[in-house]
């Protein structure tokens, strides 16, 4: 399949001026300060910066969190006012598998959960270095069971990710489907890296526009997730290189500014090819895990749109 065969999914005819401005943030403020000799604790440095701000990510009103910890997993529990208790988004972070921004992931969750009116469970899954890959997957997959547990029925389950954490939300998808467990209602990846083995070329096309991520970045954190070179072509690890049939209604949101561009279209078309029905859009003008900064126009609504599908998977 083309790229051509994505044109429908284009979003936007263009970037917003304040989401023009926050590039150029980005770029000076965070992609910068990633080049040259940085390691991972150099990272989660700058990311802690940037997330005790929270500017773009404002935590909403009448949330109630509660975190539990269960066989040493820690799960934290949004509740939105007049939610529907016995439904909820089981979301895991993005960070290069590596890294965490809780302030900022929660407060999109609690968001999303409030405009679909369910409730939202954020994972607190060990990171790389410290516990490598697939340790994450392993905690994710653990998750799943544990909202099942809480007496959730899995068809009033949608699972989400951004990045990083849309690799563990396909990856969990996959390894539901193979198990005893009952399939969730639908799934949704934010700028996914599902492909860990994705190709030189594909990366180093949209490199330079991507305000965000650096090669060096991207290096530090491949380096620090996989310690075993066959990973990257694990399906458990890079669930590209699975089987993608019998997966619930997917919901795949990119921007054009990041180098995860060509993941997300070869992972959507290989949904597709399996059958799986696929809802892609692609935002101009717009950086990494764009529905994190949702006081930008195009932020709102994407994670209105993404409200919108998960109602309706849920209904």
């Amino acid at each position: 399949m083309s790229q051509d065969d994505f044109a429908h999914s284009v979003v936007n005819a263009q970037p917003s001026w304040q989401s023009r401005v926050f590039n150029r943030v980005l770029k000076h403020g965070f992609k910068r300060r990633m080049q040259g000799d940085v390691d991972v604790y150099r990272i989660r440095e700058v990311a802690a910066g940037f997330d005790n701000i929270g500017l773009m990510a404002p935590m909403p009103s009448g949330i109630k969190q509660q975190a539990y910890l269960v066989k040493g997993l820690s799960c934290n529990w949004l509740t939105p006012e007049g939610a529907r208790e016995d439904r909820a988004i089981l979301y895991f972070h993005g960070g290069g598998f590596c890294i965490k921004t809780p302030n900022m992931h929660t407060a999109m969750l609690a968001k999303l959960c409030k405009q679909a009116k369910v409730r939202g469970v954020m994972v607190d899954y060990r990171l790389a270095p410290e516990h490598p890959l697939p340790t994450a997957h392993d905690d994710c997959f653990a998750a799943y069971e544990r909202v099942l547990d809480s007496g959730i029925d899995a068809d009033k389950v949608v699972i989400a990710g951004d990045s990083a954490g849309g690799n563990l939300a396909l990856s969990t998808l996959m390894r539901i489907r193979d198990s005893e467990l009952p399939n969730p209602a639908g799934g949704i990846l934010f700028s996914p890296s599902t492909n860990l083995a994705l190709s030189a070329e594909a990366v180093l096309a949209n490199l330079d526009r991507d305000p965000m991520l650096s090669a060096t970045f991207l290096m530090v954190m491949k380096e620090c997730a996989l310690t075993r070179p066959e990973l990257a072509l694990d399906p458990l690890t890079s669930p590209y290189h699975g089987d993608h049939h019998d997966l619930p209604p997917m919901m795949v949101v990119v921007g054009t500014e990041e180098v995860l561009l060509e993941d997300a279209r070869q992972i959507t078309a290989k949904m597709q090819a399996a059958g799986v029905r696929v809802n892609f859009d692609i935002w101009r003008g717009m950086p990494h895990v764009f529905p994190l900064l949702h006081r930008l126009p195009e932020g709102e609504q994407a994670l209105a749109q993404s409200a919108r599908f998960i109602r309706q998977c849920l209904d």
